[in-house]
């Protein structure tokens, strides 16, 4: 996807490429730089920084539910055999001592990253579409 007659620099593409690594950091530090020193952002990187941010947020709400829902269930004595066997197979390292979760993290933070290299836009299930409106 991309829109007409639009020009994506390679500046546009490395920063959209950092602020997936960094969670979004960079990319809404430089936003907030530029918006200050009156310099225009281009359409690409806006999206690129605002889908970095949505998605470390959705990893953040989704490990904070998950860690308050072990808590509460965990005294229960046959419930806490099925959480902690849902505890163990997401977070116990299968490969390169990485779990599950952080495989499928690092995979579309990757997927991500080299898309936006490459300029084109990463299209991420529902987050890409809250975006764009």
């Amino acid at each position: 996807m991309r829109y007409a007659g639009e020009d994506i620099g390679i500046s546009s593409k490395i920063g959209s490429a950092i602020t997936y690594l960094t969670g979004g950091l960079f990319g809404f530090v430089a936003l907030i730089v530029m918006h200050f020193s009156k310099k225009q952002a281009s359409r690409f990187f806006k999206f690129n920084t605002f889908q970095a941010i949505i998605i470390s947020f959705i990893v953040f709400i989704i490990a904070m539910g998950w860690g308050i829902i072990y808590k509460l269930l965990s005294p229960i004595p046959f419930i806490q055999l099925i959480v902690s066997w849902i505890d163990f197979l997401f977070n116990k390292p299968i490969l390169f001592y990485r779990s599950v979760s952080e495989w499928f993290v690092g995979a579309v933070t990757l997927y991500c990253t080299i898309f936006s290299l490459l300029g084109k836009y990463p299209v991420i299930y529902k987050i890409s579409d809250l975006i764009k409106r």
